[in-house]
């Protein structure tokens, strides 16, 4: 096996990760949330082992997000 990192379009990299391109290039704009990605000139690429971080850091346990989160906070409306 190579060393080289394997690179991925912005199309194979959506594919990967099951979402559009439109929210992968949002995510770029915004810098916020989404996959580290590469900058090739006016190339975008994307990391196989980048992406595979990226959707382990956004696995939510069910069990421990009961426990972060006890009761449910109601909105409270101001009157006007």
């Amino acid at each position: 096996m190579s060393d080289e990192p394997q690179l991925l379009t912005e199309q194979e990299a959506a594919k990967f990760i099951r979402v559009s391109v439109f929210a992968l290039r949002a995510w770029r704009w915004r810098k916020k949330d989404g996959p580290a990605y590469f900058k090739l000139g006016s190339c975008v690429r994307y990391e196989i082992s980048s992406l595979n971080a990226y959707l382990k850091r956004r696995l939510v346990d069910p069990a421990m997000s009961q426990k972060a989160q006890p009761g449910r906070r109601r909105r409270v409306r101001r009157a006007a």
